[in-house]
């Protein structure tokens, strides 16, 4: 008699602490995406930490030395999207270098909290189209 209730009190525990793990890792997932594919579909990146990467777009940065806010355009090449980032930038950011920022998207823009630049022999600005999938085994 006690046996069922045990087995169905080892279900429910087991039940419980599965969901409880699958709330903690989903609340700690950052997605990677480039900008085509958040223009693609807006609203599934809401609310979302997102690692969003690319390239600086060569002409759109602009840096406030007073309120430390940068601001710039970032690109895969099929779409641009606005970033601003507080806090001075890493010593090797540049325009037309591969970037990953780190946030959430924001009234039509980016929020980035974190700012990271990575050098890459992939991408050679000489005027060719970006190559996406070289650009994201590159970010990665």
């Amino acid at each position: 008699m006690k046996r069922p209730l045990y087995a169905a009190a080892g279900v429910a525990l087991l039940a419980v602490a599965g969901w409880m793990i699958y709330q903690a890792l989903y609340g700690s997932l950052v997605f990677f995406i480039l900008p085509s594919e958040y223009t693609q579909s807006p609203g599934q990146f809401e609310d979302r930490r997102i690692r969003l990467g690319g390239i600086v777009v060569n002409d759109s940065v602009v840096f406030e030395d007073d309120s430390l806010r940068l601001t710039f355009l970032i690109s895969d090449s099929l779409q641009s999207l606005p970033v601003t980032h507080y806090g001075a930038p890493p010593e090797l950011f540049r325009e037309g270098m591969g970037v990953v920022v780190e946030g959430s998207f924001k009234e039509g823009g980016f929020a980035s909290d974190n700012l990271l630049v990575r050098h890459t022999e992939v991408y050679h600005p000489d005027g060719k189209p970006i190559d996406n999938e070289a650009l994201r085994r590159a970010l990665y």
